[in-house]
């Protein structure tokens, strides 16, 4: 049997690291590709053979691909949004926006996702999926932390959750933050750590040193999991604790938890909790 070569499309965060040591741990050879400009993987297995490329360059991906006898790939880890706008496609990068109807790399996640990967798919690759390889930190329903939502927390819950169902069909965003039954904000183009600070000023323009406000998250509908993935993990609770929030509810079976054991230490010291439905 010819051992698969896997290919990392990888953004910020541990992830990539952790899909890679697993594809690894299955006999496969991993290779990564990283973006200039934007945010690097941490905690990379030593040795892999790594090339930086533009993000836009869908042309260079696509031969490098080629040139190291890929025969999957995956996508992980975050990346930032507005450095793409304005930035330069190469020929392959122009007839992918074309097939979108875009004129710039500014659209919905999800469209320009579905499209990457199917260009890959139509390019004769194995897609690999987070699941495939990490199956292990899918969350499963329930409270991961000593701290529960209250029944009010729950409400403000139920109504964070009936906003992204509301706005998945727009393609607009993972995230948004709820206190005492107000949306204070909707993740845009910023991302969720600008959400959380955001929503924490205004929160405090209201109710000065009052602690306040869940992060809801969830997929939008008919979202892919090959990519975009919505994920949690210390950055994200220690980010709300320095922000005073209360906690995180996310999407049971459709969010991975990143470095569980730092995630529920850093939820549990800050008294937040992590809730799952």
């Amino acid at each position: 049997m010819t051992t698969p070569i896997l290919t990392l499309l990888a953004g910020g965060g541990t992830l990539p690291a952790i899909m890679a040591h697993a594809a690894l741990a299955k006999g496969w050879k991993v290779n990564i590709i990283t973006f200039a400009g934007q945010p690097q993987p941490l905690n990379m297995p030593d040795g892999l053979m790594q090339k930086r490329l533009p993000l836009t360059k869908v042309g260079q991906v696509l031969d490098h691909l080629k040139s190291v006898k890929a025969t999957h790939v995956a996508l992980a880890g975050y990346l930032h949004k507005p450095s793409l706008i304005g930035s330069v496609p190469d020929a392959e990068g122009v007839k992918l926006l074309a097939g979108l109807g875009l004129k710039r790399l500014g659209g919905g996640d999800d469209a320009l996702l579905r499209a990457v990967t199917a260009r890959l798919t139509a390019a004769g690759l194995t897609l690999v999926t987070t699941t495939d390889l990490a199956g292990g930190l899918i969350v499963p329903a329930g409270t991961l932390t000593k701290r529960a939502p209250t029944l009010a927390e729950k409400k403000d819950i139920e109504l964070g959750t009936q906003v992204l169902k509301a706005l998945s069909a727009h393609d607009i965003g993972q995230a948004c933050v709820v206190a005492h039954g107000v949306v204070l904000g909707v993740e845009g183009v910023e991302g969720t750590d600008a959400l959380i600070d955001r929503c924490a000023m205004l929160r405090g323009s209201l109710k000065p040193r009052e602690r306040a406000g869940i992060l809801v998250k969830r997929a939008k509908d008919g979202q892919i999991d090959a990519a975009d993935m919505p994920a949690i993990g210390p950055r994200t609770l220690a980010k709300l604790a320095e922000d005073n929030f209360v906690g995180v509810a996310i999407q049971a079976d459709k969010t991975l938890i990143l470095e569980k054991e730092k995630t529920l230490h850093t939820a549990n010291a800050a008294h937040l909790f992590i809730h799952a439905e």
